[in-house]
């Protein structure tokens, strides 16, 4: 049984939510009457914005926050060139190291990988 169906099986048919007759006749005049008026401001009686004028105290914090920032921008940027990421470390550990019979034994034991998957890995997957 769908949801729909048990849906349609405790609908009684009826409709819970009804409008007045002629709710939506004149609908859009009634809302309008009940708005207040709009303004028309010319552009000429607008007042002028208020210019704030800022402090030297607080044009030295907002430059001190600018150079903080940058500072931390580019001494985060010096620290992630000049050390290198686990990956690369751990890749060139891999590759400095000498690959011998015992080595792959324990690798794919330590993987669990048999001889069959081997194969298939070798022959099907590429």
């Amino acid at each position: 049984m769908t949801e729909e169906t048990i849906i349609r099986a405790h609908d009684s048919g009826r409709r819970p939510f009804t409008t007045p007759e002629g709710y939506f006749e004149g609908f859009t005049e009634r809302l309008m009457q009940k708005l207040p008026p709009r303004a028309e401001a010319s552009p000429a009686s607008a007042a002028p914005a208020a210019h704030i004028a800022l402090t030297p105290a607080r044009r030295l914090m907002r430059y001190a926050a600018a150079i903080a920032v940058a500072a931390a921008c580019v001494g985060g940027g010096a620290l992630l060139l000049r050390n290198p990421s686990p990956a690369d470390t751990s890749v060139a550990v891999l590759s400095d190291e000498m690959v011998t019979d015992e080595n792959i034994d324990e690798m794919l034991d330590y993987e669990m990988l048999s001889n069959n998957q081997i194969a298939y890995y070798l022959t099907e997957a590429y």
